[in-house]
């Protein structure tokens, strides 16, 4: 038994013109608008990992790096700024601050920049084996 000799021939060509009809272009900028920014943190990500290689492989005095460590079970963040530089050393000032989050990094950042009294000299491969340890630097 077939239905389609029941139905109306004018309304089975209106119904089949309906099915056919496509996707407002509007309904995936959603997506797209997600595949940009995605690309975006990408692109920066790999843009903050290029400039990271690249000034470990260059250090200039007054360098800032944003160093992690664990303390007590806990992930601590805190800076160390290049105070001087030999041919197999680097000597940092470290933060008297320590913080731990990433925000409470950037306050410690703005309110305790000159805030540096402790000193500890790396050699050029203990700065290499640190480098996992190191999230961000800065060069001003």
């Amino acid at each position: 038994m077939s239905y389609q000799r029941e139905i109306n021939p004018q309304t089975l060509q209106a119904i089949s013109s309906e099915a056919i009809r496509k996707t407002p272009f509007g309904y995936f900028s959603g997506l797209v608008l997600i595949g940009l920014f995605v690309s975006a943190i990408v692109i920066a990500g790999i843009y903050g990992a290029k400039k990271k290689e690249k000034y470990l492989k260059d250090p200039k005095v007054g360098d800032v790096y944003e160093v992690s460590y664990t303390k007590d079970g806990k992930m601590m963040r805190t800076l160390y700024r290049i105070a001087n530089l030999t041919t197999d050393s680097v000597t940092f000032d470290l933060n008297d601050y320590e913080a731990d989050s990433r925000k409470g990094l950037r306050k410690l950042r703005e309110q305790y920049a000159d805030s540096y009294s402790e000193k500890q000299r790396l050699s050029r491969a203990e700065l290499e084996e640190m480098k996992s340890k190191i999230s961000n630097i800065e060069r001003l």
